[in-house]
C-alpha cells in the first residue's frame, strides 16, 4: 500500500527539479554549457559531414565543389 499517489510523487520529483534547476547560480550555468559545447562541437564536426555526404546527391555534391 502507498501512501502517495503515482502523479503526485512524479509531480512533486519534477517540482523539486524545476525548483533546483531555477536556483543554479551563473557559474553553474556556464561550467554546465561550455561542457556540453566541448563535447558537442567535435561530434557535430564528425557527424555532420558524414550525414551530408550520405544525404547529398552525388550530382549536387560535383556542382558545390565546381563552385
Amino acid at each position: 500500500m502507498e501512501l502517495f499517489e503515482a502523479g503526485a510523487r512524479t509531480s512533486q520529483r519534477e517540482d523539486a527539479m524545476k525548483t533546483y534547476l531555477e536556483n543554479l547560480p551563473l557559474r553553474t550555468w556556464l561550467v554546465l554549457a561550455l561542457s556540453v559545447i566541448a563535447l558537442g562541437y567535435p561530434i557535430a564536426r564528425m557527424v555532420l559531414p558524414a550525414v551530408v555526404h550520405a544525404v547529398v546527391p552525388e550530382v549536387v555534391q560535383s556542382v558545390l565543389k565546381v563552385i
